[in-house]
């Protein structure tokens, strides 16, 4: 009906008017600071990966300082912090010498995968695994299922895979001025694709593995042609 409200009922609404404000704030606050925190999180865990990787990165080049002539502990590190960064379920790494493929370290294997891989190497790098594909054509392999049918998936793979237990597979070939001489591989058990951060990740690991052999190459070249300084300087010392 006409007529107007008293005046303890317009203030009634005035204080709802408050209120609804006070609640619109409140919301404005909360969506801020969730955002916020949101932020800080993805922040902390970017942090954290990278410092983690930089550890990692440190470990392996410490490494390669007290193992001037072996690589083995080299690759035992590189394999290791592969599977750990990149969320894995194991690891392996191939030598490859011009002709064949060779183990020469791996991470978390079962026995009998253990067993299955030293009957299959040393081989000549196939097509038909992902080790060989990384190899000949000298390019990352990265495969998020290899028992899905696809232009990648070869069938030495998609077999290992099935006898393993693993679906995804990254195979980082390790290159010496464009020459291929080895190869990184990191499995998963569930079939979910590697990061680009994390395929980025193995790829300095292999630059790190390359450093590795070329270290130890030099240091045995070093280690051969004092000898034959050391050599000729007694067979002179024994003509004079």
């Amino acid at each position: 009906e006409a007529g107007l409200f008293t005046e303890r009922q317009v203030a009634l609404l005035q204080t709802f008017a408050d209120q609804a404000v006070i609640a619109i704030e409140n919301v404005r606050l909360f969506t801020e600071l969730q955002e916020r925190n949101q932020a800080l999180t993805v922040a902390h865990a970017q942090t954290t990966e990278s410092l983690e990787q930089q550890t990692a990165t440190a470990e392996i080049l410490r490494v390669i300082s007290q193992s001037p002539t072996d690589v083995k502990p080299v690759f035992d590190t590189i394999v290791r912090n592969a599977v750990r960064l990149c969320d894995g379920l194991s690891g392996v790494a191939f030598r490859y010498d011009g002709q064949e493929l060779s183990v020469l370290a791996y991470h978390d294997f079962s026995s009998r995968a253990v067993e299955l891989i030293a009957r299959s190497y040393p081989r000549p790098p196939s097509s038909e695994s992902m080790s060989g594909r990384a190899v000949l054509r000298r390019e990352v392999v990265h495969v998020s299922d290899v028992t899905a049918p696809g232009p990648d998936s070869g069938s030495r793979s998609r077999q290992l895979g099935l006898d393993v237990g693993y679906r995804a597979i990254l195979a980082v070939p390790m290159l010496r001025h464009g020459e291929p001489v080895g190869v990184i591989n990191v499995i998963r058990r569930e079939p979910r694709p590697f990061s680009d951060r994390q395929i980025a990740l193995v790829k300095t690991f292999a630059d790190q593995a390359v450093i590795a052999i070329e270290n130890v190459r030099l240091f045995n070249e070093l280690k051969a042609r004092t000898a034959d300084l050391t050599r000729s300087v007694g067979e002179l010392k024994a003509l004079a």
